[in-house]
């Protein structure tokens, strides 16, 4: 539980409401619209761990690049 932000949350959320409105309303630009911006949320967030020089395991930081990827 500890990996869940509150982006992670609300991607999760943007996902499900996505997926919800491609089975009820069947508009698949609609449902891709809520989709993608809700799996660009959760993606944004996405840490990778890896050791480090003294063999701990160290969280890499978020690029940038990939934040804006995500949220755009």
């Amino acid at each position: 539980m500890k990996n869940l932000s509150l982006s992670v949350i609300i991607g999760i959320l943007f996902s499900a409401i996505g997926t919800a409105s491609l089975f009820l309303t069947r508009d698949p630009l609609m449902a891709a619209i809520w989709l993608s911006f809700g799996n660009g949320l959760i993606l944004s967030n996405l840490r990778f761990s890896r050791p480090d020089a003294a063999g701990n395991m160290v969280a890499t930081p978020v690029p940038k690049v990939r934040f804006y990827v995500g949220i755009a």
